[in-house]
């Protein structure tokens, strides 16, 4: 749920900075740019709590994949050791 908030709270500060240039007036794909990279600053800044509670729920999230994946890929080498060892008798 951390990431998602996370994600959240970036996307709407870059809307906020994307409509603030829009009322400035200067509205292209240069300030597109340049609001991703303001947007991308001012939640750098102002969400480290925030950023690295997501940080800790990807990893888990990430280790927790890839646990289930080494159990699998054991198996696996474990039923192909198995047919190696009756394929060669």
């Amino acid at each position: 749920m951390k990431i998602f908030a996370y994600w959240a709270a970036r996307t709407g500060i870059f809307f906020a900075v994307v409509a603030a240039l829009w009322l400035v007036g200067w509205f292209d794909i240069i300030a597109v740019i340049a609001a991703f990279v303001v947007a991308w600053l001012i939640s750098y800044l102002a969400l480290p709590r925030l950023r690295r509670e997501a940080q800790e729920q990807m990893a888990t999230m990430l280790d927790r994949s890839g646990k289930a994946r080494r159990a699998e890929d054991a198996e696996e080498d474990a039923e192909i050791g198995g047919e190696d060892s009756q394929s060669r008798r």
